[in-house]
């Protein structure tokens, strides 16, 4: 059990030129596609991967400066960054099972070998969306720097946006992807609005405005590029300037921050500027490096933010230390004021410095230590270097604090500790930094923030010495106070984990004590997500918003809660879940093993937004009881369960009166006002509040005593349904009375633009399929498209849908069809039209042999209808491919009716079926190899299963064009979905031609 995750890229970085990562978003996570605690009342683990120390660098990090092409500390001694990135700090909050304190403690930690001055923080825009701005600001980003604050070294935040930097370049690159990349200017100024002044009195912050500014490129012009970039983003160093005066700003170029040689010719305004450069393999070999990175240093301060490389890797990213690693260092350590900072202190984001026996897996990480991997020589370097280039101190401070003192054991668990102590206060200048906390005299982390933590890791039925010490920001450390602490046994029987009383809440991950078959019940022997909570086979994962939860729910498991209820009577249950499948599960509520309450979990958008759900009344006895919460039916997380009420309202089961006058005062084009009489209620408990519904759903609830309210986000000359009920504080709710609104048109009177680019992408007897590009609207925003038959209607489809089907037509018959934009407001564009003319009907003659099957689902037969460049298969979905050697753009050509994919250890592939296609049960490529074998050469990967092709099938191909089947249901291949494509990846080491003549479902 715990949470189902689904890993998103941040959509700003699917413009670049690895096409690999931008189309095939299942490959293997890279820098390109991502790209593309210890805090207070914290948790201290085993470490990483069992670490025993966590020593901080004690390098000083006063506020730095530039002076000419220096970057210099306050005693003016030449300063050089150095140091790693991890992943995004939001990632791990979402996805991970480490946490990023766990991760930066491990990239900081001078006992395991390893010695940044820096580490960059990347801020990706997909964290942000998720989290929220504020969220990530305060529970992500301020901890991480706190961290690096405790650790003694620089953060560099870095706003890690991949994605065009002017508003006409998003534009052009929108209506291009059919994507939806917001305004530049207002992500850039939303962004550093709220984080510049949040860290500008932190000394040890540097920020980097803006990751890897893409378009527009203008390749041939780099002046014209650079002076494009400074016009632009010379506001938001402004704005940056204006809320942190002293900080370092470092800024990047066009071309994912690759034109660094125009700086100094084009240099932007403002103090404490320094340039940066992103440099992998793709870029050339180092000794060609002088001209666009090297010699701008010797006129402005360089750091080179991003570089790595990874003998495996893809395009961008592949080469070798010894072939391309240390060249680049001789290079680099040929200016003395340049700094640098490798990517990626990670396992899934490449280039990596770990590997995992799975990407994105919590234990173990391995370091990459071959002789041409980065990872282990980064390590290397970074200890070689240590000492070169640091900052001087700014205080004198050789006093250390006093020892924490009143340190105690305030809970045990099978694996863990809760600790607590008093606060200590440093007299010295220097003034208070962090606790260190120890176990049985080895160091195991630290708490920045707050006098109370969690040891875990620890082993069942054991005893420790446990130690606190402080330490100011100088480095000083207090003697530590230690006191014993003992793990309870595993095998001690059902005992409750946290002393439940009810009324209460009580969190899904806080079930007894007491192990498999007594205290819960799970079909997994181990926790799949690995959130390092408690020794336990359930599924314990992460929660945003409360720590933890549990997921991965399978019909039968169980989870059992001892309780202690106050006073007996009437308790309303509400349940905290999240549900990202297309339909719902089941939960039981049990007490004492009898049943008392069920509740359907509906599909919430993710399994990651939970949603309250009301369960209704339970009858608790006073005294200490068992809950269990049994999985009735699967496909849901638990956050939390809770009971309120239990003041002797249980009898009271008499709803509270029906409001009376419900009428609409007020309607706007987006919103409408109502009011209502009030109810009464003679049931004992009294008035809670009311329930406002929109068409049939829940909008908002106001509290007793208000009888109006406003229901706002609706669309514009809209009709809704709109109903009030009441609800008393036993839970018991009225009828629902209801009345119909309509909202203004606005003023908006002005149509959408009319749909662009209208042509024809396939017909057949019955059917022609149109594709468009998008219209725009000022005013209320595009609503729908209108697909017109010869002037009349015939269909509607949502706006961001661009293509369309008309069936029911006659066979060879031409007709006039068009596409009008129709917006909010009702507002209709002019209609845009083109001639179509239907197939002849098929009269039965012809070759039969190279017909498919009558009863199979052609994907794409490559016979020009739709031409391979029209980026349309057969079935009117997308389709295409990059990275080959051969076609437009690498994307294969059509020649003889078979598409041909010439590769060597690179290349993508895409047909999308995007339909139930349960009715087949098998996958045929019809295919034909330059050598043979091919099989062996390429990934293939459809509905769940990603595997070599030989691995998939019993088939082979051959040098003759031959039919290789992959058995759907042996593959692993869900048939059910509506997402599905079908995805070949060519990354895997082989050279040769690939021929395809016909993809076909039977």
């Amino acid at each position: 059990m715990t949470n189902e995750l689904t890993e998103s890229t941040d959509a700003s970085a699917t413009d670049h030129t690895d096409e690999a990562a931008r189309e095939d978003p299942g490959l293997t996570p890279s820098r390109r596609t991502f790209l593309g605690a210890m805090a207070s009342a914290g948790t201290i683990g085993a470490g990483l991967s069992a670490a025993t120390g966590t020593g901080a660098a004690g390098v000083p990090t006063p506020r730095l400066h530039t002076e000419g092409r220096w970057i210099r500390d306050p005693a003016g001694n030449d300063v050089t960054l150095r140091g790693m990135a991890p992943a995004d700090p939001g990632f791990y909050r979402q996805y991970h099972p480490k946490s990023f304190e766990e991760v930066l403690e491990w990239a900081t930690d001078t006992e395991r070998g390893w010695h940044p001055n820096t580490v960059r923080l990347p801020c990706t825009q997909d964290s942000i969306d998720a989290l929220g701005l504020e969220t990530y600001v305060t529970e992500v980003l301020r901890p991480a720097v706190d961290l690096l604050a405790a650790r003694d070294v620089y953060a560099l935040v870095d706003f890690h946006l991949i994605r065009p930097y002017t508003q006409e370049a998003t534009e052009t690159y929108n209506e291009e992807n059919d994507d939806d990349l917001a305004p530049i200017d207002d992500v850039m100024t939303t962004f550093w609005d709220r984080v510049a002044p949040e860290f500008a009195e932190d000394e040890h912050v540097i920020y980097e405005l803006f990751n890897e500014p893409t378009q527009p490129a203008m390749y041939g012009d780099d002046a014209g590029a650079f002076q494009a970039w400074r016009d632009a983003a010379q506001p938001w160093v402004d704005l940056v300037r204006e809320h942190a005066p002293e900080t370092p700003i470092i800024i990047g170029s066009p071309r994912w921050t690759s034109v660094t040689h125009m700086a100094p010719e084009y240099p932007f305004d403002g103090e404490n500027l320094i340039y940066a450069a992103h440099i992998y393999p793709d870029n050339g070999p180092p000794a060609d490096f002088d001209q666009w990175y090297g010699e701008p240093a010797n006129d402005v301060p360089v750091v080179v933010t991003e570089f790595g490389w990874e003998p495996t890797g893809g395009s961008v990213d592949q080469g070798t230390t010894s072939g391309w690693g240390e060249p680049f260092r001789e290079w680099v350590e040929g200016y003395e004021n340049m700094g640098w900072i490798s990517w990626c202190f990670d396992d899934s984001w490449e280039p990596a410095f770990f590997e995992s026996p799975d990407s994105g897996a919590n234990e173990p990480w391995t370091l990459k230590d071959d002789p041409d991997q980065m990872g282990g020589y980064i390590k290397t370097w970074l200890e070689a270097t240590k000492d070169q280039g640091i900052p001087e101190s700014t205080i004198d401070d050789d006093v250390a604090p006093p020892a924490p003192s009143g340190l105690e054991v305030t809970r045990s668990t099978e694996i863990s500790v809760e600790i607590a102590w008093s606060a200590v206060t440093d007299e010295g200048e220097a003034g208070f930094s962090h606790y260190n906390v120890y176990v049985d005299g080895e160091r195991r982390g630290q708490v920045i923030d707050g006098t109370a933590t969690t040891v875990d890791g620890l082993e069942p039925a054991s005893t420790y010495e446990v130690g606190v010490s402080a330490v100011d920001s100088a480095g000083n450390e207090s003697n530590q106070t230690t006191t014993v602490a003992e793990t309870i046994a595993t095998d001690a029987g059902q005992s409750a984990f946290v002393e439940h009383e009810l009324p209460g809440r009580i969190q899904a991950e806080d079930f007894d004590e007491g192990g498999q078959g007594i205290a819960y019940y799970d079909t997994g022997s181990t926790n799949e997500a690995g959130a390092d909570y408690r020794e336990t086979g359930v599924d314990i994962g992460t929660a945003v918003e409360s720590g933890y939860n549990v997921g991965y729910t399978e019909t039968g498991e169980w989870l059992e809660y001892t309780v202690t209820v106050e006073s007996g009577g009437s308790y309303e249950a509400t349940v905290r879940v999240a549900n990202g499948a297309d339909s719902g599960g089941d939960l039981r509520i049990e007490v004492d093993r009898a049943e008392v309450a069920t509740q359907n979990v509906w599909p919430t958008g993710g399994w990651e937004n939970f949603e309250e759900i009301r369960v209704g009344e339970v009858d608790l006895p006073e005294g200490e009881h068992v809950i269990r919460i049994v999985v009735e039916t699967s496909g849901w997380n638990f956050d939390w369960v809770e009971f309120t009420g239990g003041d002797g309202g249980g009898e009271d089961v008499t709803p509270p009166t029906a409001p009376s006058n419900l009428s609409v005062t007020t309607t706007t084009p987006s919103s409408a006002e109502i009011e209502w009489s009030a109810s009464s209620d003679d049931g004992g408990s009294g008035l809670d509040h009311y329930a406002i519904s929109v068409d049939g759903s829940l909008d908002q609830q106001v509290p007793a005593g208000t009888t109006s309210a406003t229901i706002a986000d609706l669309a514009a000359k809209t009709s809704y349904e709109i109903g009030v009920s009441a609800v008393d504080a036993a839970g018991n709710e009225s009828a629902t009375v209801t009345v119909d609104v309509t909202t203004d048109a606005g003023d908006d009177t002005t149509p959408p633009t009319v749909p662009g680019d209208l042509s024809v992408e396939g017909t057949s007897e019955s059917s022609i399929d149109l594709a468009w590009s998008g219209a725009s609207d000022a005013g209320t925003g595009v609503d729908a498209y209108a697909v017109y038959v010869d002037g009349s209607r015939d269909l509607a489809v949502e706006a961001g849908t661009t293509t369309a089907t008309i069936d029911g037509l006659t066979a060879a018959t031409t007709y006039e069809v068009g596409v009008s934009a129709i917006d909010t407001a009702g507002n209709e564009s002019a209609t845009a039209t083109v001639e179509a003319t239907t197939d002849e009907a098929d009269d039965g003659e012809g070759d039969e042999d190279d017909e498919s099957p009558a009863d199979a689902l052609v994907v794409n037969d490559y016979d020009g209808d739709p031409s391979w460049s029209s980026n349309r298969n057969d079935l009117g979905k997308w389709c295409g491919a990059g990275s080959f050697q051969n076609g437009t753009a690498g994307g294969g050509a059509v020649e003889d009716g078979e598409l041909v994919l010439e590769y060597d250890n690179a290349g993508w592939f895409v047909e999308q079926v995007q339909q139930d296609v349960s009715d087949y049960s098998t996958v045929v490529l019809r295919v034909s190899g330059a050598n043979g074998g091919e099989e062996s050469e390429f990934l293939f990967d459809m509905g769940g299963a990603r595997d070599l092709l030989a691995n998939l099938t019993d088939d082979s191909i051959t040098t003759s064009v031959t039919d290789v089947a992959i058995d759907m249901d042996a593959a692993g291949i869900d048939p059910s979905g509506g997402g599905l494509s079908i995805r070949l990846n060519f990354w895997q080491g082989g050279a040769s031609t690939l021929e395809i003549e016909e993809i076909r479902l039977e």
